[in-house]
């Protein structure tokens, strides 16, 4: 590129430049006027001097953002991944004013924090307008309730970027929000740090051998692993001598059937793995010698943990989607049905992304089925396709009729009995 060109092409870039420059500007004016007016309407506009307004836009604060703490080797996509879902739970959230106006949280961490800031400095001595502007921002001050709250949604926002990321074969997440200006007054980075934390393996003896585990548990907000502990009761273990609660593990093969079975974001499923041993109360399954502890998501029921007793150890070894074989809806799905094992693998029901794509919930007779099976929490979870990993394509459930007519048909044709228990998942 010549002398020329070069020269041409960079001062259409600087136009650019400061063209985009103008426009964020112009943005952060609107929505500052946009937020005084929310909160006190013209009255409250008139009061402000258009230099003070003009003037915010170069002490604003940075965007919010993320980054990986010191010394945490974090690969980028992971930082990208964090960010992109922060913005996006943060443009879901309303703040709602004390007059019952609501403004986009997005708003408020940028233009109204950096409006509130500079108000709450103003001099009230300087005349009867400062003090009148400043009680009229009072109720976002440092020390208010509606700060409070706005510290608390961005904690919750922030851990639950991170649980979405969240993997119990790779790394947990958490996030430190303390030195952002919403928690530090003033601070004029506004860094979100991300550490990593990678779970500890074990083996541990079982029944058939040894199994690698993983400690339940996850992090504190001191970004400290805590460990829980369950009464074995709980789950329908026969007390021993004291009911004390013991350590419970879970293998690696669990999360690998989750992934299987149910196939949405790990961080999901594994969260919900942890919360549902903190339950009061968990729902179970006796089962002569191991419990099937119920799993849900969206409080829907979508399968069961296989949990057993070992020595002092409670351990969950797989997990079983509702319709498999070893779980009480599905052994009476194969009775109805008249189908073992292998014919749930071959109709492809076997699985949570599988089973939504066939949309039975719109087939009367096949979601009558699965209703009188104790199947019928798994036709309300076609929501879940927006967590599922990989895509896959809607399928015809008058395929899964033709197939079980046929099926019908062999088996009282060669079989005297129709119903075989077939396989089991190795438990």
């Amino acid at each position: 590129m010549d002398r020329k060109k070069k020269k041409q092409a960079s001062t259409k870039s600087a136009a650019n430049v400061e063209q985009q420059r103008k426009a964020l500007k112009q943005r952060f004016l609107d929505r500052t006027v946009n937020i005084i007016m929310r909160v006190g309407g013209e009255v409250l506009l008139n009061k402000f001097n258009p230099i003070f307004l003009e003037k915010l836009y170069e002490v604003r604060y940075p965007v919010l953002k993320a980054k990986a703490a010191p010394g945490a080797n974090i690969p980028k996509p992971i930082i990208i991944k964090f960010n992109k879902l922060l913005l996006k739970l943060i443009e879901e959230v309303e703040l709602e004013l004390p007059n019952g106006n609501k403004i986009p949280l997005s708003w408020y961490l940028s233009e109204g924090m950096t409006l509130s800031a500079c108000v709450g400095e103003f001099d009230i001595s300087n005349g009867p307008r400062f003090e009148e502007i400043k009680e009229a921002f009072s109720f976002c001050s440092y020390d208010s309730e509606f700060h409070r709250h706005l510290q608390q949604i961005l904690g919750e926002l922030t851990t639950d970027a991170c649980g979405f990321l969240c993997d119990f074969e790779d790394h947990i997440y958490n996030a430190d929000v303390s030195m952002t200006p919403y928690f530090a007054k003033f601070n004029p980075d506004n860094d979100i740090l991300i550490y990593a934390h990678k779970p500890e393996t074990e083996n541990i003896a079982v029944t058939n051998g040894k199994r690698k585990v993983i400690r339940m548990g996850w992090l504190t907000p001191d970004f400290e692993w805590e460990h829980f502990t369950v009464k074995s009761s709980l789950l329908g273990f026969e007390r021993k001598g004291l009911d004390v609660p013991l350590e419970m593990y879970f293998t690696l093969h669990t999360l690998k059937r989750l992934q299987e079975r149910i196939n949405i974001i790990p961080g999901i499923m594994h969260r919900i793995l942890v919360l549902i041993f903190m339950q009061p109360q968990i729902p179970h399954h006796w089962k002569r010698d191991y419990s099937l502890v119920e799993y849900r998501v969206s409080d829907q029921k979508v399968g069961y943990l296989v949990v057993k007793l070992h020595g002092t150890k409670l351990v969950v070894h797989t997990f079983l989607f509702l319709t498999n074989n070893d779980t009480p809806e599905g052994e009476k799905l194969g009775r109805l049905l008249g189908i073992v094992k292998e014919d749930k693998k071959y109709m492809e029901i076997d699985n949570l992304r599988d089973f939504n794509a066939y949309h039975f919930e719109q087939n009367e007779k096949l979601s009558q089925l699965f209703k009188d099976a104790g199947c019928g929490s798994l036709l309300k979870l076609g929501h879940l396709k927006e967590f599922t990993t990989g895509k896959t394509a809607d399928k015809n459930s008058e395929s899964i009729e033709r197939y079980l007519d046929a099926a019908g048909d062999f088996r009282e044709r060669y079989y005297s009995d129709p119903i075989d228990s077939g396989s089991h998942d190795r438990i």
